[in-house]
């Protein structure tokens, strides 16, 4: 169906981009249980009951691991934001996207680093052995200078809404996307081997545990699978249904490999996570029964409030557990889950849609300035090799991203 912006959307990235929103959540309800707290947060050899002990160390930790989760948006994103730059058509100035890209993610950003204070304000958040401690890490005074800091994104995020940690590299990522754009579109027919040179980048960052080179290469790997996204479908339309399977089971089991044992992950296992992670990504993009789950209703309205979601899950779930944990521990989670996902859709139309409309706005009005201010024989931009228009002229796109 088509976007706003003319583009055909990939609509199971939709539905995948929901799901992992779903499954940050989850991985933060469960993080308050005091046993899995302990175990995720402090100590791994920690003891656990049967049931527990099964959610943490079985493939049932996917449903609720938070980290795949984050690798999946990251890969949309760099899948997502590369598709324009695969389009012939006049030659594009920098300014419109900059300016819809960074008003799109900050605004929201900000507005839901203030719902964050003010709920913290009203029902200041303190430890308790009633809840784990992890969920003890969040006791905070919201002042001035550190929802200041939060507030530029860059610098991290403090434990005021969490959260907004990974946005920290999804605006690094938006302002190097030219670097993108042009590793990318060159060298198309090695694409394999830049594949494989980001994929060793994230290995060495894993090793090193320099987070940059962990997080920046998971969005090239996704904007490479976007320019190539029609050649990797080429590659692949002929292969038996049945393979799939393995490719399925392994991003399954490499998005966990964190948790397959009680013991301590090995070094660069972020890795291990990340192609896992892509793995997934390619599931969902290329296989129909994976489309078929993206496409339900209830992914798609979960894609639809996935940012929104992520946004405000955490101070949502920690002032229902603040205020009802001496009343009953699984209460406050079931009251959180619900507040948190009717907090998100109220979210998304009061602060996220408005922001988006401004965001194009401001983008629409750069590029008009643009056109204005161009030489009348600006050349155009050559379309890619590989790239195919849609019947309509619109090119294959992607899912919404952040």
């Amino acid at each position: 169906m088509p976007n706003q912006s003319g583009h055909t959307r990939v609509t199971q990235l939709d539905g995948l981009r929901g799901i992992a929103a779903l499954v940050v959540v989850a991985c933060h309800l469960l993080s308050v249980l005091p046993g899995i707290g302990k175990v995720v947060s402090e100590d791994r050899a920690a003891p656990l009951s049967a049931a527990a002990d099964w959610a943490v160390f079985s493939p049932l930790h996917l449903l609720w691991n938070g980290t795949p989760a984050v690798h999946v948006f990251f890969v949309l994103s760099g899948f997502v934001l590369i598709l324009p730059f695969t389009k012939a058509g006049p030659r594009r100035s920098w300014a419109p996207y900059y300016a819809k890209r960074l008003l799109r993610l900050y605004l929201p950003a900000w507005a839901s680093l203030a719902v964050a204070a003010a709920l913290i304000i009203m029902i200041p958040r303190t430890e308790s052995p009633l809840q784990s401690i992890w969920a003890d890490m969040f006791v905070v005074d919201p002042t001035l200078g550190r929802v200041a800091k939060d507030s530029l994104l860059l610098l991290g995020a403090s434990t005021v809404n969490t959260p907004l940690w990974t946005l920290r590299w999804e605006i690094a990522f938006s302002l190097l996307l030219p670097l993108y754009v042009f590793v990318a579109l060159r060298w198309r027919r090695f694409w394999h081997l830049k594949l494989g040179a980001v994929l060793a980048l994230a290995v060495t960052g894993a090793v090193l545990n320099a987070d940059w080179l962990i997080y920046l290469p998971i969005f090239a790997i996704g904007a490479i699978l976007g320019v190539e996204r029609d050649r990797i479908r080429d590659l692949t339309r002929r292969w038996p249904r049945l393979v799939w399977l393995p490719v399925t089971a392994a991003g399954l089991l490499l998005a966990n490999a964190e948790w397959i044992s009680r013991g301590e992950p090995v070094p660069g296992v972020e890795a291990l996570i990340t192609v896992g992670s892509t793995l997934l990504v390619l599931v969902f993009l290329l296989t129909s029964p994976a489309k078929k789950l993206g496409d339900t209703a209830a992914a798609q309205w979960l894609g639809k409030i996935s940012f929104s979601l992520y946004l405000v899950h955490l101070p949502v779930i920690l002032a229902c557990v603040t205020l009802l944990r001496s009343v009953s521990l699984p209460l406050a989670l079931a009251v959180a889950a619900v507040a948190s996902f009717g907090a998100a859709e109220l979210f998304y139309r009061f602060v996220e849609q408005p922001a988006h409309r401004v965001s194009i706005a401001a983008g629409r009005a750069l590029e008009r300035r643009a056109r204005r201010d161009a030489p009348a024989d600006s050349p155009a931009i050559p379309r890619p090799a590989g790239t195919v228009p849609t019947p309509a002229g619109r090119e294959y796109a992607g899912a919404s991203s952040r």
